[in-house]
């Protein structure tokens, strides 16, 4: 009798630590909920004055370091003529006036034709038409010394009676040569409208003014009439180079505002865009004073996405605020998680806090 009744007391004993432990742990145990915040808010600046082209990225949007976000217009350079580049000597980053000051231009570029020549109408046939010249008018020259060389040209201007003529093709024929100028095939005496003397055409520079954002260009390219050969922008880059006019995403995160206008003048250094990082979330809750008690800097909690309930998410309390945020009666506190990076986070989702 004596045995039943100590074995009833340690079983009232037990039961009761249970419950004492049940208590306990309902006590400690806390459940809050919040809204995930960007933890970190970065800008991204004009790299240069300009004008804002067209883009499509918006507010929200996720993007990826390297991704285009803006084009702003730059001022290009094309070529004036067919030719050959003979010599690039600005690069990305470069002043204009810098690079031209010491080399009298960013390029030089040898023209496809070769010779040009300066002409009068002596000699020309004493038909009055003969030294009547027609800028633009296709001629045919031929050397006075040997009768093999030749080509084909055109007159490029008239000034009384001199003019000057561009050779388009030509067989042999040397530098300073002394020619006589046809206006037939067969170089009849009767359409020999005067003669000249041969000159190289020089290589001819490429200038520009401001600073060089991209250069399209390599020594030796074959370039045509209106190719591409840099891209000029007014302000000194700060180190950014090349992109074409471009401005990048600097890291992988989500947009957060626009403040560029597309058709609109940016100044350099102005902000085109806010963004946070990937990794630079936060979970902020709005603790009530009553459960303020059993949260701590420091502790871990596990999360939950309301949007991915069943993928729990592990976090850190970083921050217990100073100040209450209710402005009608009571009070209540914004505690602060730090959460593991986890693709399905996204700024503004709801979730809830479990200690």
């Amino acid at each position: 009798m004596k045995r039943t009744g100590i074995a009833l007391l340690a079983a009232l004993s037990l039961a009761l630590a249970a419950q004492a432990a049940g208590a306990e742990e309902a006590v400690n145990s806390v459940e809050i909920d919040g809204v995930v915040e960007a933890a970190a808010e970065r800008t991204i600046f004009a790299p240069y004055s300009g004008v804002v082209g067209d883009f499509d990225v918006c507010e929200g949007d996720i993007l990826a370091q390297g991704e285009p976000l803006f084009a702003i217009r730059t001022t290009p350079v094309y070529a004036d003529f067919d030719g050959t580049v003979t010599a690039v000597f600005a690069q990305p980053g470069d002043s204009a006036a810098s690079v031209q000051e010491r080399y009298q231009a960013l390029a030089y570029i040898e023209q496809t034709v070769r010779y040009t020549a300066e002409c009068t109408t002596t000699g020309a046939d004493s038909d009055n038409e003969n030294r009547i010249i027609h800028v633009g008018e296709p001629v045919y020259i031929r050397s006075t010394s040997n009768h093999d060389r030749k080509g084909e040209a055109r007159i490029t201007g008239v000034s009384g009676n001199s003019y000057t003529l561009e050779v388009l093709s030509e067989k042999n024929m040397r530098l300073n040569e002394s020619i006589k100028v046809y206006r037939d095939d067969d170089f009849a005496s009767d359409s020999c409208i005067g003669s000249g003397r041969l000159s190289r055409v020089d290589p001819k520079p490429v200038t520009a003014e401001g600073y060089v954002l991209a250069v399209h260009v390599r020594e030796g390219q074959q370039v045509s009439r209106g190719d591409l050969l840099f891209e000029i922008v007014p302000d000194r880059l700060d180190g950014m180079q090349g992109g074409e006019g471009s401005v990048l995403m600097p890291e992988d995160g989500v947009l957060l505002s626009l403040s560029a206008v597309r058709g609109e003048q940016i100044a350099k250094d102005a902000p085109m865009a806010t963004y946070c990082p990937a990794d630079a979330v936060k979970l902020v809750c709005a603790v009530d004073e009553d459960e303020l008690s059993g949260i701590h800097i420091g502790d871990e909690m596990t999360v939950t996405l309301d949007a991915y309930a069943g993928e729990p998410i592990q976090a850190t309390v970083v921050k217990i605020a100073g100040a209450s945020t209710k402005e009608d009666g009571g009070a209540a506190f914004d505690v602060t998680l730090e959460l593991e990076t986890n693709e399905h986070v996204r700024i503004g989702m709801n979730a809830t806090a479990v200690k």
